[in-house]
């Protein structure tokens, strides 16, 4: 695995999110009441960013049309969609949040 930087911690809201372009990828990190996670920024249903959606539990909700996705998985629920987001291994070192995209 190769981890690098994307942000520090501080950039990252509490029970928010936030979009960072890593090498070319759109990702966001959520930081979710269940944690921290890394997925892909933009929605499967209409191509929108995720950034800014609602954050429950391990979901985020699309804010344009609500669609939800499980964070560890990138699985949606609903009939709007049925194509996952990616999801990426994260991990904090101190306060710096590290991806690995493989």
């Amino acid at each position: 695995m190769a981890f690098e930087r994307v942000a520090s911690l501080s950039e990252i809201p509490e029970s928010g999110s936030k979009a960072f372009d890593v090498r070319g990828t759109p990702v966001l990190i959520a930081r979710a009441p269940m944690g921290i996670y890394a997925v892909g920024a933009i929605c499967s249903h209409q191509y929108t960013p995720l950034e800014g959606g609602k954050l429950k539990a391990c979901f985020i909700f699309c804010p344009l049309h609500g669609v939800r996705f499980d964070l560890r998985d990138g699985k949606p629920a609903g009939t709007l969609t049925d194509q996952p987001i990616p999801t990426w291994p994260v991990m904090l070192q101190d306060e710096d949040v590290l991806v690995d995209l493989g």
